[in-house]
């Protein structure tokens, strides 16, 4: 793996289809929240949005545009910021014993070489701040799931 890129491995519960219409659903309402006009997620939708940078911890405005959707396979979405790029990944996969995990990972690109240094120095000790909350969201969104059988 990229040495840019943070990745977290989740084994779910629900059903694969319910899983991936309660993340369109949950990613819906964010992009709803910048444009009350948005009914649907399709490919290169886009939103303005005010985020916070992982290493200054300051407030940016963003653009964060739908990039792929592949049901019950991929959901990505690429954020815009003043420093670079997030490509962040939905990817649901399934182990050769049948196990069902969803793969979360975060490809961060920056526009100077120097903070692209700056992440791969303070990456080890983002990764488990980061581990944690992606947990967090990953059992948040299997749980609604599970709910909505």
């Amino acid at each position: 793996m990229r040495t840019d890129t943070l990745s977290y491995k989740y084994y779910y519960e629900a059903d694969t289809d319910l899983l991936f219409q309660t993340l369109l659903n949950e990613q819906l309402k964010y992009f709803r929240r910048s444009d009350p006009t948005i009914n649907q997620l399709v490919p290169g939708i886009k939103i303005k949005t005010l985020l916070q940078t992982k290493l200054n911890k300051i407030q940016t405005e963003n653009y964060m545009q739908v990039k792929q959707i592949v049901f019950n396979q991929l959901f990505q979405l690429e954020t815009q910021q003043q420093d670079g790029v997030i490509l962040q990944t939905f990817k649901f996969e399934e182990n050769r014993h049948h196990r069902k995990h969803l793969i979360y990972s975060e490809q961060n690109t920056f526009n100077k070489s120097r903070n692209q240094m700056n992440f791969m120095f303070v990456g080890g000790l983002y990764k488990f701040i980061y581990n944690h909350g992606i947990k967090k969201r990953m059992q948040y969104l299997d749980q609604l799931a599970l709910q909505n059988v």
